[in-house]
């Protein structure tokens, strides 16, 4: 049978400062970054290589909501399993490990403990833990608009489809299906990646699968890279000037 170009169903379980990357080979100023990502933008909302004609897309777009409280979904609704109820109160954006729901937030600005928006000294935040699914580090600088999340998935990763349509509603469903479609070779023995971002304002999910390198969410820059099983994720806030 010959699966080239086929599409795939899948269904199964103003001021200029200097800041240093992890990587102290990379240094660089917000300037040079606002000007990169304006000038990427247009580019940057296509994935970063084009197709191969051997390449095959994987959908899933066969994903079917078996919640029957809307209410209680993970992602739009109140469920107390679920971090979202919550971060819906901030204007920022966050990563979602998918097999278990967890939600990480970029600490891009600093609020109280009712979502509201705080003035503080410059600081640094920093965070790391397990939850058996993925192993993560954030940190981030609320007053300079910039941080970043790393995420250590397990080696033979794969997506938990049975728990999102279990805990999604359709249209919650829907989207993060799209997110997790990829791409790969016929004889390529690869998964979806189980993570995605998230824009706590909009509720709008965007693919962190490792055919992007980068994207706009609203003011938001995001920057993307993938070693194996580790993604690697930096965010910065890049609002117009008035």
């Amino acid at each position: 049978m010959d699966v080239t170009g086929c599409v795939f169903d899948f269904k199964g379980g103003g001021n200029d400062f200097t800041e240093r990357s992890h990587d102290s080979n990379h240094t660089f100023t917000l300037r040079n970054i606002a000007y990169y990502a304006s000038a990427h933008e247009q580019a940057s909302s296509q994935p970063v290589s084009a197709k191969r004609h051997s390449d095959i897309d994987v959908t899933f777009d066969a994903l079917r909501s078996s919640l029957e409280d809307t209410s209680k979904c993970y992602l739009c609704g109140n469920a107390e399993e679920s971090l979202m109820s919550y971060y819906k109160n901030f204007d920022t954006i966050g990563l979602i490990s998918l097999n278990d729901w967890y939600v990480i937030d970029f600490p891009l600005k600093n609020y109280d403990e009712n979502g509201n928006e705080i003035e503080s000294a410059a600081s640094t935040s920093f965070l790391s833990g397990n939850t058996g699914e993925i192993a993560y580090s954030s940190d981030g600088t609320p007053s300079r608009g910039m941080a970043s999340i790393d995420v250590t998935l397990p080696i033979n990763y794969e997506v938990d489809t049975n728990m999102l349509e279990k805990h999604l509603c359709q249209n919650c469903l829907n989207k993060v299906a799209a997110s997790l479609e990829y791409r790969k070779s016929n004889s390529e023995r690869k998964e979806a990646i189980s993570l995605c971002i998230v824009d706590f304002k909009t509720l709008d999910i965007y693919s962190l699968q490792d055919y992007w390198r980068s994207y706009f969410v609203r003011d938001y820059y995001v920057e993307m890279d993938f070693d194996d099983n580790i993604v690697r994720t930096e965010v910065f806030y890049l609002p117009e000037r008035q």
